[in-house]
């Protein structure tokens, strides 16, 4: 009986020990219940660059929408925070697809890294770059 008592102990120590080990865990963000694109979701600064021209500062605000791979900007390429570009992503790679934002045509790419934004688009003849950190 106490050989049962004592293994029963033990048994119960060792589940303890277990879920305080797993609670202890790194909290990862893209675990579960969260999406892949939370990282992106928040306003960023962009330093957006057109091609032989100065570069300018602007900030744009990301916000989730529809289905886990897609993004809504706000005020991506200056076009005003009333306006809203989309964006797919995939882990860290960035789609910005053929659209037109307040009779502005824009396409483009872009990735993600180590929380900066690095993105590559024409904006009617325009050809573009930026980098947007937080």
């Amino acid at each position: 009986m106490i050989k049962k008592i004592i293994s029963n102990y033990h048994a119960i120590s060792l589940v303890f020990i277990m879920l305080l080990v797993a609670s202890c865990a790194k909290d990862d963000s893209t675990g579960p219940g969260s999406e892949e694109r939370d990282k992106y979701v928040g306003s960023w600064t962009c330093k957006e660059t057109p091609a032989g021209q100065p570069s300018s500062t602007f900030t744009i605000n990301i916000i989730k929408s529809g289905s886990s791979d897609t993004l809504l900007v706000q005020n991506f390429n200056q076009l005003g925070n009333s306006t809203q570009a989309i964006w797919l992503v995939a882990d860290v790679s960035i789609t910005i697809p053929n659209q037109t934002i307040t009779a502005v045509e824009v396409i483009g790419t872009g990735f993600y890294s180590n929380d900066k934004l690095e993105l590559n688009y024409s904006a009617d003849s325009d050809q573009l770059t930026a980098v947007c950190t937080r």
